[in-house]
């Protein structure tokens, strides 16, 4: 599980979604300068996949959006190669669980109507916004955390 400490690239996360990037799209384009796409590619991939898939509340964009980037780094494209497809669905499931372990789900209605407004209380330690983030700013970071360690 991720420590709190904040780093460059959850401070880049936190920023970008503040900015107006949806969860999903701060996420990934965290990880931009560790891809072989551009930051506008990035965007329109994962546009589709903020307020949890499109709107929807289901699966949190911050998680989809790490799980983007996984993909797009440690991902397969041998199709026959079962043993990299285990091995990454392994590796995701961690991430998931990880979040869970923090937040208790990755359904984006729970996180941003119950969780989130917890932190107006109590900001999460991961982010240190002094009063201008907006409210699913810890999900983006936490998820770009455990993805960076995982990366180490």
């Amino acid at each position: 599980m991720a420590d709190n400490i904040r780093t460059e690239r959850t401070d880049r996360a936190v920023v970008l979604f503040n900015s107006g990037y949806n969860c999903a799209q701060a996420t990934l384009c965290a990880f931009a300068d560790k891809l072989d796409i551009d930051e506008a590619q990035l965007l329109r991939i994962s546009s589709a996949f903020g307020g949890g898939m499109c709107g929807t509340k289901e699966t949190c964009g911050a998680v989809t959006g790490m799980l983007m980037a996984l993909g797009l780094m440690k991902g397969y494209d041998d199709l026959t190669d079962t043993a990299h497809k285990l091995r990454l669905y392994v590796e995701g499931r961690e991430l998931i669980d990880d979040f869970m372990a923090e937040f208790g789900t990755t359904t984006c209605g729970v996180l941003s109507c119950k969780v989130a407004p917890r932190f107006k209380l109590e900001p999460h330690p991961i982010v240190e916004c002094h009063g201008n983030c907006r409210a699913c700013s810890a999900f983006v970071a936490y998820a770009v955390k455990l993805l960076e360690e995982r990366l180490q």
